[in-house]
């Protein structure tokens, strides 16, 4: 894992069932309003689930088997 820039990560992992395919996170500040955007351009999630003990994701798989991880960490308040 390295900090690539201020916030940014790169998270590396060896996964042969994954070999060819890629799978990227991204972070949101509003998954739920953000799930709502993606469906209205046609594009369908997969159900928001927890990650973690302070995070929440939806996944988007295209055809070829590639995954967006759409996620929301919680913040201290």
């Amino acid at each position: 894992m390295w900090c690539v820039a201020g916030t940014g990560w790169l998270y590396v992992i060896e996964d042969p069932e994954r070999a060819g395919r890629t799978v990227v996170a991204v972070s949101v500040s509003d998954l739920d309003q953000f799930v709502a955007e993606l469906a209205s351009r046609g594009i369908s999630a997969g159900p928001i689930e927890a990650a973690g003990d302070t995070g929440r994701k939806a996944n988007v798989m295209d055809a070829d088997g590639n995954v967006i991880s759409w996620i929301q960490v919680a913040t201290g308040s």
